[in-house]
């Protein structure tokens, strides 16, 4: 869904979104000068899909970057959009009005999100500005806080550093518990654990050795505590002591980067960010049953399907 500039206005609307939707970060990136090595920038958006991955309309951020989580809160019935690169925290209510949020939270790098049962949102910084890890941040770089009453926890918690050592907390998932949060940081070893109920660092859930050819991406915990994870030469599925239960097939041998569990408990999105492609899949077959090829590498971040309050 590629657009010239005079064409770059909100054509989604927000109030009219239905059971099996989705958003989904599409940045608008120039295809013709995409360098690793100097970062990836681009116009951020917001495209509503429906059920099947038709596009419905789109929503402009107004800023340059990378929009790297999404969460549809139903609670709300907003949908909250990062972007890292601007210290940017993004609030969309079912009108489609647009404001930052800052009263109650700092200004962080944030990124990934996920919504906890309770009606709290966790959110993790995303990256660091360019100082030591252990002194970036003073009161945490996981953070739980609960929209309706502003109430706030922040939380210290070890991090693998990922690529170039500069990533915190790339992506994030909760465990049926309510409590313990699983997260990882682009490109990882370690797929670590944090109980925030106790403020407790557990176990890693897994920790890849050197010689292992897998690295940590986006995932989610299913209600039996089985981990579904994207490891950039595709997605495995891990059982809750961390054996291998399924290797999923996949088209291309890299660049699988974030794997996210449908509300329907069937199946779940597996995404290739090099690539710009989209799968809907079944969690037990691995059949592909939805497809979408954008056309836009490097610029599919994230994915949150709506649900009904």
């Amino acid at each position: 869904m590629g657009s010239d500039s005079g064409e770059r206005r909100d054509t989604a609307d927000l109030g009219d979104v239905r059971e099996g939707d989705f958003f989904l970060a599409l940045n608008e990136i120039d295809q013709s000068n995409i360098d690793f090595r100097k970062g990836i920038s681009g116009l951020c958006r917001i495209v509503h899909y429906d059920r099947d991955f038709n596009a419905k309309g789109e929503l402009w951020t107004g800023e340059s970057g990378l929009l790297v989580g999404l969460l549809y809160n139903p609670n709300d019935r907003r949908l909250y959009a990062t972007n890292p690169q601007e210290n940017s925290l993004l609030v969309y209510d079912s009108a489609g009005e647009k404001h930052r949020l800052t009263s109650y939270l700092p200004v962080r790098r944030y990124g990934n999100m996920a919504l906890a049962q309770n009606g709290d949102i966790v959110i993790g910084v995303h990256s660091l500005y360019g100082a030591p890890i252990e002194d970036e941040f003073g009161d945490g770089k996981l953070i739980r806080f609960n929209p309706q009453t502003e109430a706030v926890s922040f939380f210290e918690v070890e991090i693998d550093g990922g690529r170039r050592g500069r990533h915190c907390i790339s992506n994030l998932a909760i465990a049926p518990d309510d409590r313990t949060i699983y997260y990882v940081s682009e490109s990882g070893r370690r797929l670590c654990r944090y109980d925030t109920e106790s403020r407790r660092q557990l176990d890693d859930f897994l920790t890849f050795g050197d010689e292992d050819a897998l690295r940590t991406y986006g995932m989610g915990v299913l209600p039996g505590g089985e981990v579904l994870m994207a490891c950039s030469s595709g997605a495995v599925l891990f059982s809750p002591q961390g054996a291998v239960l399924r290797n999923y097939d996949v088209p291309f041998n890299k660049g699988w980067t974030r794997a996210k569990l449908a509300l329907d408990g069937e199946h779940f999105y597996l995404s290739n960010f090099t690539q710009g492609l989209l799968q809907r899949r079944n969690i037990e077959t691995g059949e592909v049953v939805n497809e979408l090829n954008t056309g836009l590498k490097c610029s599919m971040l994230s994915l949150t399907e709506y649900q009904a309050a």
